[in-house]
């Protein structure tokens, strides 16, 4: 239900623009945060595709009980020929609006991937992603950050880690309570995400470090204004946090049962004040969460993109 829930929400966006008469990409971005570009292998990914013709119209899902297909809808997904597994895609009955397509990234991407992501110019690709005759290169600087599953209303989809309910606004998270969230392209695994299949029960995921896409600094606070300027010395750095200390993550790892979904587990604080706050993570902040440049070998305070978590008495 919960990978079912997941899709739904990546697949309930749609751009519109006019069709020019010849298939092309519109965009490539995380299903999660609809950032552009592409995310890494056995990551989830969205393209949007205007001018294919000849489809019938319809929402077209993937079954739950088999592998995912290479075609769905009458379309198919190639990244460097390879072919994709697709989780959904969305034919609109508007011939001037795009072909949503969600689909799983093939792990030969990373074959053409260079990462470093604490090196400020980050991973890089070199390739290309083909669509119902369309072909787009997808060279150039990768997304740095991942991003979180929300609801339509920017709320985190997030668990109560001791049953399992949803939290929302009427059941809140509670301070010193575990919770768990769900993203997409945060951080690499050892052994790698299953491509076009369930991730199983009882196999340790462990995040590879040496390919992760962030230090893991997690706050959950008001969402830093950017700076655009940082001088050397103390001060706030372009969207640093606050001096609020990073959250304690409990474990990081693939949702399973679902496909290419990761699951985030952490402590709310105990002082943590009732409200909306936005959870993030930050690249360059110092252990204590103060993001202050100079102070602890940090020069910068870039912040990943935020969703909102309901904190209750």
């Amino acid at each position: 239900m919960l990978k079912r829930t997941l899709e739904s929400l990546c697949a309930g966006f749609a751009f519109v623009v006019a069709v020019s008469g010849q298939p092309k990409i519109v965009s490539v971005v995380n299903s999660a945060s609809f950032q552009s570009g592409l995310p890494a292998g056995g990551a989830l990914a969205t393209v949007f595709v205007s001018g294919v013709t000849g489809l019938q119209p319809g929402t077209y899902l993937a079954p739950l009980a088999q592998p995912l297909p290479h075609t769905l809808g009458g379309v198919s997904v190639a990244i460097n020929d390879d072919y994709a597994a697709l989780l959904a895609v969305i034919v609109p009955a508007d011939l001037s609006a795009n072909i949503q397509i969600n689909f799983q990234v093939p792990l030969s991407a990373n074959a053409s991937e260079s990462y470093n992501y604490f090196d400020s110019g980050g991973p890089v690709y070199a390739g290309y992603i083909a669509v119902g005759g369309a072909v787009q290169s997808v060279g150039g600087v990768a997304p740095q950050w991942g991003g979180f599953f929300a609801q339509a209303n920017g709320f985190a989809v997030a668990l109560h880690a001791d049953d399992s309910s949803l939290v929302t606004q009427q059941s809140p998270a509670r301070p010193g309570e575990s919770i768990i969230v769900f993203g997409d392209d945060f951080f690499m695994t050892w052994p790698p995400p299953p491509i076009g299949l369930p991730a199983p029960q009882g196999i340790a995921f462990q995040v590879d470090y040496t390919w992760v896409h962030h230090p893991s600094n997690l706050y959950l606070q008001t969402y830093p204004t950017p700076i655009t300027t940082c001088a050397p010395g103390p001060g706030p750095c372009a969207g640093s946090v606050t001096n609020t200390p990073a959250l304690k993550i409990t474990s990081m790892g693939l949702l399973a049962g679902s496909i290419g979904v990761e699951q985030i587990e952490f402590v709310v604080p105990l002082n943590q004040q009732p409200g909306n706050w936005a959870l993030f993570f930050n690249l360059g902040s110092c252990p204590d969460g103060s993001g202050i440049p100079g102070t602890c070998g940090a020069t910068t305070g870039i912040s990943s993109p935020y969703v909102l978590l309901p904190v209750g008495q």
